[in-house]
């Protein structure tokens, strides 16, 4: 007997099984606790929102995603490698919290020959006390002296300085200075204060240092590098090595020991109101590049002060590029002055190999804030070219292109295209044109070459013809034809093509491109024109021998009979005068004879007339 199972039944078990499987797929799906910063050491990422704020380490290498939030809300210690990265389209937000790196430098180093100071915070002694300047272990102080109120320099020497004081007293500003003579380092770890062996540690970095830096080898930095977009809000970042790709935005948030920040890259900003950036590393509390954006201002914000600036922008090596070659007669083809160059705003010199000039790398702009008044410089290098030649203007008398033109110097690329700014010369070779239809082989026939200069430069070139569709010369006469363009010139020369060959043949002529050009592109704009005939389309001349018309025929068959006449005749005249020659030697003596009767007859004739 077969058992039968109630409907409903089945429905429920179907159901019991849906559900079981899914709670075995949920929990497949890793998990993290809310409001918890992660401290496994290990990698964390952050695709949907999420708020942390419970605990005191986070110890992870966190990267939030594109499309998500981070946002934290209390104070959290960062170990040695920890770090946390906001990728392009993710958000980081620090509110009312902090993040502080777990062995980051807070050693301050004293810089030479300027006034530098930390203040020694005595005011915790009641009685006689201590005071211990205390360098890093294994650091030696010498050649340094420190000073106080009226107190004469005493030289320091050694990992400890010690000063004994037999009353309390008020903080007061120590003063550093290096020895004559000495070049040695100076970095300070701590103060301390003794008092009757109660003791108060100080780190450098937090004893009010004036023209000091931290010494970044002591300690290690935690990464926080932004891709995306962050905001810190009354919040603090101690210790971090700040990169800005992306886009940050303060309000009264305080950076110590973390800078310089790094700004870079186009669309890389950094909007700051208040709050302070103290104790960087470098001589200036912001590094940004020449295409980050800044807002630091009057702004109300508070920098390290004294010789540490607000802010520079440093730029790397930049490269100026014009395609043309190195090679020209008497030197570069293409030199440069660059003025106003660099924070001394000196003048130097470059000039271009293989179409590139390198620019040194340099620091364009200073920000300088004293109580929120600040004071910027920045560069205003303009290149000057002073040479400017190919063999389109080599020749005797020709001048430089751009001669005495200035290009102000960009910030903001690193490869400065620069041919667009200069004067120079754009032909084209407008036709080639050939009125005869046809040709004698051996004999020449007239060719006009039109060329243009739009450009606003004068170019010498030369014309050359090859049959068309071939690489073989033509037989031009000039072989190469010579012309001088001034700027907006057009101008058409006449030549003579010869060919020897019975046949169709056109010719295609161009202008020759000096060997210094690397792309002529910008300097020839139609570098070759095919031979054409009134109407514009491709033309050919027909070749063929010479054949005479009836007309030349007649007067070719005229000159024929003249010339046999005339050689019958003096044939003939030949033979007469020979036999002359003859009948003169055979009369000699009775020629003789009358040519004597008749002298003497004239003479006769003569004495008559005188007689009479």
């Amino acid at each position: 007997m077969t058992s039968m199972r109630h409907p409903a039944i089945m429905r429920t078990e179907r159901i019991l099984a849906l559900l079981l499987a899914t709670s075995m797929l949920i929990c497949l799906i890793p998990t993290a606790t809310a409001g918890s910063a992660p401290t496994n050491g290990g990698a964390y990422n952050v695709s949907t929102d999420e708020t942390w704020n419970i605990g005191s380490e986070l110890d992870a290498i966190v990267t939030v995603e594109a499309g998500a939030t981070l946002t934290i809300a209390t104070d959290y210690i960062l170990p040695v490698g920890a770090s946390i990265t906001v990728a392009e389209g993710g958000t980081l937000r620090v509110e009312d919290g902090s993040l502080t790196g777990g062995d980051f430098p807070q050693v301050v180093r004293m810089t030479p020959n300027a006034p530098t100071s930390l203040v020694a915070h005595s005011s915790v002694a009641t009685g006689a006390f201590s005071l211990r300047i205390v360098a890093p272990s294994g650091i030696d102080m010498s050649g340094w002296s420190v000073a106080w109120d009226d107190i004469p320099a005493q030289d320091m020497s050694g990992e400890v300085h010690e000063i004994n004081f037999s009353s309390p007293k008020d903080d007061f500003q120590l003063n550093f200075s290096l020895n004559p003579g000495s070049f040695t380092d100076l970095v300070i770890d701590h103060l301390e204060i003794d008092e009757a062996g109660s003791m108060t540690s100080t780190p450098a970095y937090l004893a009010e240092p004036f023209n000091c830096r931290i010494a970044g080898e002591y300690g290690t930095k935690f990464p926080l590098t932004i891709a995306g977009s962050a905001h810190f809000e009354n919040s603090a970042i101690t210790g971090a090595d700040v990169m800005i790709t992306g886009a940050v935005t303060t309000t009264d948030a305080d950076f110590m020991a973390s800078g310089p920040l790094y700004v870079r890259g186009e669309g890389s900003s950094l909007m700051m109101t208040g709050g302070t950036i103290k104790m960087s590393s470098d001589d200036h509390d912001v590094d940004a590049d020449g295409m980050a954006t800044l807002g630091l201002t009057n702004s109300g914000l508070e920098g390290t002060g004294g010789l540490i600036d607000l802010w520079e922008r440093n730029i790397e090596q930049q490269e100026i590029h014009i395609p043309i070659g190195a090679e020209c007669t008497g030197g570069y083809c293409v030199e440069y002055s660059i003025h106003d160059f660099g924070p001394g705003e000196t003048t130097i010199q470059r000039f271009n190999v293989d179409g590139v000039a390198l620019v040194p790398a340099r620091t364009v702009e200073i920000g300088t804030c004293i109580d929120s008044n600040c004071s910027v410089w920045s560069e205003s290098a303009e290149i000057e070219i002073t040479n400017f030649r190919t063999a389109w203007n080599l020749g005797v008398g020709m001048d430089s292109w751009s001669d005495g033109v200035m290009v102000p110097l960009p910030w903001d690329v690193s490869t400065f295209e620069i041919l667009p700014h200069l004067d120079h010369p754009v032909i084209s070779v407008d036709s080639v044109n050939i009125p005869s239809e046809t040709g004698d082989i051996g004999r020449s026939i007239p060719v006009e070459i039109t060329v243009t200069n739009s450009g606003t430069e004068t170019a010498a070139i030369f014309m050359r013809c090859n049959i068309a569709g071939t690489s073989n010369y033509a037989d031009m006469t000039p072989t190469y034809s010579a012309m001088v363009l001034d700027a907006g010139e057009t101008e058409t020369l006449s030549a003579n093509w010869t060919y020897s060959t019975q046949g169709e043949a056109g010719l295609d002529c161009y202008v020759e491109e000096p060997f210094q050009f690397i792309d002529s592109t910008p300097f020839i704009t139609k570098n070759v024109a095919n031979s054409t005939r009134g109407d514009g389309e491709i033309a050919t001349v027909s070749w063929d021998n010479a054949v005479l018309d009836d007309d030349s025929s007649i007067l070719l068959m005229l000159a024929g009979l003249g010339l046999t006449v005339i050689i019958g005749l003096v044939v003939a005249i030949r033979f007469a005068t020979a036999e002359s020659e003859d009948d003169r030697e055979i009369d000699y003596e009775s020629s003789d004879d009358d040519r004597v009767d008749r002298f003497a007859e004239m003479m006769d004739e003569e004495d008559e007339d005188d007689e009479s």
